[in-house]
């Protein structure tokens, strides 16, 4: 009986997602992972009345490898992140300064392991999953998704995510909660990323503290 209850409360939350909204976001999650590789530069921004933050990331991902680069400003202190995977090794590089702008010693992090980081900047085309109600609308160039209802109480209570209608790439997604608002927009899109972007070069790290585990 509980089996039963659980299946038809899936099917009732689902039958208030518009298929359409998941038909795109599928097509959106082909299109941006491609066998090839496939390298994609975007900002964030997260506002509360003012801007609290500013980010410009740069992720390469090809197969089972990974490359990302992150550049951050939070209240004054800027800091600098490298990380990549190359399916033997996992590595992480940080760069950072205070208010003053006095840098502090850069680390480099290195691990062996054959498993795949999880991408925290990642974008998440199965959302939809997550919230009872999703509509979606033509905006211009783009597919306009709005999702609401969320099935997690901490999950922000709303979602609006913007699709290329023709390429069907990813464009925008911002989300509000208790007053600030986050906003993840992609800049630049690349197809095709060469073996070599994912090595790790200690050379480019010259005064780093090394640190292998």
């Amino acid at each position: 009986m509980m089996a039963v209850v659980a299946m038809m409360a899936t099917v009732i939350v689902h039958a208030q997602i518009d298929p359409k909204v998941i038909e795109v976001l599928k097509k959106s999650q082909e299109k941006m992972s491609n066998p090839h590789g496939t390298e994609i530069e975007m900002t964030v921004e997260v506002t509360l009345l003012v801007k609290l933050t500013g980010m410009k990331i740069k992720c390469a991902e090809k197969n089972n490898k990974i490359r990302m680069f992150l550049e951050s400003k939070v209240l004054g202190q800027e800091m600098t992140v490298e990380s990549g995977f190359d399916g033997q090794q996992e590595w992480e590089f940080m760069h950072s300064k205070d208010d003053d702008g006095k840098a502090r010693r850069d680390t480099l992090t290195i691990k062996k392991t054959t498993q795949k980081p999880k991408n925290e900047n990642t974008i998440d085309f199965g959302i939809y999953k997550e919230y009872k109600t999703a509509k979606m609308k033509l905006s211009g160039q783009y597919y306009e998704i709005t999702l609401t209802n969320p099935i997690k109480k901490d999950s922000p209570g709303k979602v609006v995510m913007k699709i290329d209608k023709d390429k069907y790439y990813f464009r925008e997604m911002k989300t509000k909660v208790k007053g600030v608002t986050m906003t993840m927009t992609l800049t630049k899109i690349k197809i095709g990323v060469s073996d070599d972007v994912f090595k790790l070069d200690l050379k480019k790290y010259p005064n780093a503290v090394i640190v292998r585990k």
